[in-house]
């Protein structure tokens, strides 16, 4: 399952779901991008449900000198796919960089199989949410295993870029690079007015 922002382990991020079937009015958009089944809940059933437990909780930390080494590698095999087969010579890391992404996408200059580049360019994409959006690299450690994501300041909100684009194309689902970033966007903007709310209780 491709977790894109999960928010205090899963049984929080099922209530969080739930809550926005409910129709609440200052939703929490903890992206659900490959269709978590959600079971609607009445208002008046929410508080009562029991949620399942995490059996292992997740371990976040900075992140190591190999996951640095390999993202750096990344963000070379890019620039060197991009300067290669479309003649740029710059990634920015910012939304100008969305075009470049898309043209990559459009023109099929990374083949269905490769699964590393098409993480590479989650990579890069997740340079373009770092610089945007004030996130930040971190490991990110559970009973799945080890996964390098992005966190926002110390709070417990994470966005997983790295496997958005290989898992599309695993899916066969449509890339739009702008889409994604805009979903992601509104999502993690979300999270962000929830948190500053509750500083302020």
């Amino acid at each position: 399952m491709n977790r894109i922002i999960r928010q205090f382990g899963r049984e929080r991020f099922r209530a969080w779901a739930m809550f926005l079937a409910v129709g609440c009015t200052a939703p929490m958009a903890y992206g659900a991008d490959d269709g978590i089944p959600v079971t609607e809940l009445t208002p008046e059933e929410l508080p009562g449900y029991q949620f399942e437990r995490d059996e292992i909780p997740a371990t976040v930390e900075d992140l190591s000198f190999g996951q640095r080494f390999t993202l750096d590698s990344q963000r070379k095999e890019m620039k060197d796919l991009v300067a290669r087969r479309l003649g740029i010579l710059r990634i920015n890391q910012s939304t100008a960089d969305l075009e470049t992404i898309q043209q990559l996408v459009d023109r099929r200059m990374i083949g269905k199989g490769e699964v590393k580049q098409w993480q590479a360019l989650g990579v890069i994409f997740g340079d373009i949410l770092v610089r945007e959006l004030g996130l930040h690299w971190i490991s990110y450690k559970d009973e799945f295993g080890t996964n390098k994501a992005l966190g926002w300041r110390e709070t417990k909100n994470f966005v997983f870029p790295v496997t958005m684009f290989s898992r599309r194309v695993q899916f066969k689902q449509t890339i739009d690079a702008a889409a994604m970033y805009e979903k992601i966007k509104r999502e993690v903007t979300a999270f962000k007015q929830y948190e500053q709310r509750n500083l302020r209780i």
